[in-house]
């Protein structure tokens, strides 16, 4: 389930697996702005397929929490290798559901997310 602070998602649209999300862009809309907070990427250096995930503007601290994904959707769980993080954010993965296990983060962009987190996250969070 996706949840923003603990509220259910308003919507989720357009997902896609990685294979074919260069043509079929997967997003999901957390939150009532529609503004980027992370682009996601399967493969390292920013390239190949992408998740968009839009909500509104983060705190810039890594104090709190702004935004987050409990759950990956559907053929993106355990396949991020890069992401960048906008509108004052910072992203945090996590190995497991639910925000638990090994993480990696808070950082702005990521060209590789390390050997340790590589292909392993199955939820993010935005601070």
């Amino acid at each position: 389930m996706l949840a923003v602070a603990g509220v259910a998602v308003a919507a989720l649209t357009g997902l896609a697996t990685p294979a074919s999300a260069a043509t079929t862009p997967a997003t999901t809309t957390l939150g009532p702005a529609a503004t980027v907070i992370g682009i996601e990427f399967v493969d390292a250096n920013y390239q190949g397929a992408t998740y968009t995930v839009t909500g509104g503007t983060c705190t810039a601290t890594t104090s709190d929490v702004d935004f987050y994904i409990n759950s990956m959707p559907g053929g993106w769980n355990d396949v991020i290798s890069s992401f960048r993080s906008y509108a004052n954010c910072y992203t945090k993965l996590y190995e497991d559901n639910n925000r638990t296990g090994a993480t990696y983060g808070f950082v702005g962009d990521s060209s590789y997310v390390g050997n340790a987190m590589n292909d392993r996250a199955s939820s993010i969070e935005w601070s």
